[in-house]
């Protein structure tokens, strides 16, 4: 029950990133750098490039879903799941089985961000996340535009196979 609480934290401070009171003003702190990254983008798809060759989904399954959120003080918060995860049969009481399923169908974090133009590159800086191998961890990664789209990539490697990883968003308006 405590991944699932986690879990809700998680959600709920995404939500509140999401939530900009009308007052919001640019602060000091703003970077125009932030600029093209400031709001919520939608995962549409996700590739890993494994040595031979082949392609397929990356981290969450073939119909992975996500959103990702950044504001311009340089807070970001990021949550995807694999949504074929199975529901629990008794959600009050889930299995260690069921609970492992949905703990390895989700990823998220919210921290902060800093962006290198010249590099064009973003890291984000996680404070809170499920995972707490990545707290307080800087992870860089490549970005580029095209048109409302952001995509991001960079390597993996997994019991030493190194792969090529992509991930597209695309800007809700």
């Amino acid at each position: 029950m405590k991944r699932f609480a986690i879990i809700v934290v998680l959600l709920v401070s995404a939500t509140a990133l999401a939530q900009k009171p009308k007052h919001y003003k640019a602060s000091a702190k703003n970077a125009p750098e932030f600029a093209p990254f400031v709001g919520t983008w939608k995962l549409v798809s996700t590739t890993q490039r494994m040595p031979d060759g082949t392609v397929k989904p990356y981290g969450f399954g073939p119909h992975a879903t996500g959103l990702l959120m950044y504001d311009g003080d340089g807070h970001m918060c990021v949550q995807v799941i694999n949504p074929d995860t199975p529901q629990w049969k008794d959600p009050d009481h889930p299995t260690g089985e069921e609970v492992k399923t949905s703990y390895d169908g989700f990823g998220g974090y919210c921290g902060r961000y800093t962006v290198d133009t010249e590099k064009h590159t973003v890291t984000h800086i996680p404070d809170v996340s499920f995972d707490p191998n990545i707290r307080a961890k800087p992870s860089p990664r490549n970005f580029t535009f095209d048109g409302d789209r952001l995509i991001y990539d960079g390597t993996d490697n997994t019991d030493g196979v190194e792969s090529h990883w992509t991930m597209t968003w695309e800007h809700e308006q």
